[in-house]
């Protein structure tokens, strides 16, 4: 969907051969998939809450993984209202796929936009 032919992604020889014992989900997955977690949480759904958003890749997902995000609110909010969050991303029971994660947001409560 993004373009990107690697058969790494979609089949399980080639991630074999590299030392991920399969094919691999694209990072662009689980960065998708983080910051929908948090424009969900924080964000009232609505993307126009969400300003920055930058991490780390740290390690492969594969097809079937769960992941769980944890998110901290630092309380450093500007004049304009945006708020820095940060966050890690991990395989449920596993490796941290996502670290070093930051965002600035527009945090608050009520009625998602969705």
């Amino acid at each position: 969907l993004n373009g990107d032919y690697n058969p790494l992604h979609a089949t399980p020889e080639p991630g074999r051969a590299m030392g991920f014992g399969g094919a691999i989900m694209h990072g662009l997955f689980s960065w998708n998939s983080t910051c929908h977690g948090l424009l969900h949480e924080l964000g009232n759904s609505d993307p126009a809450n969400i300003k920055e958003f930058q991490a780390r890749f740290a390690s492969p997902v594969k097809p079937g993984d769960k992941l769980v995000t944890q998110m901290w609110r630092t309380g450093e909010v500007d004049a304009e209202g945006w708020e820095e969050v940060r966050f890690v991303t991990s395989v449920e029971g596993g490796k941290v796929c996502l670290s070093n994660g930051r965002a600035l947001m527009k945090c608050g409560g009520g009625k998602s936009k969705l």
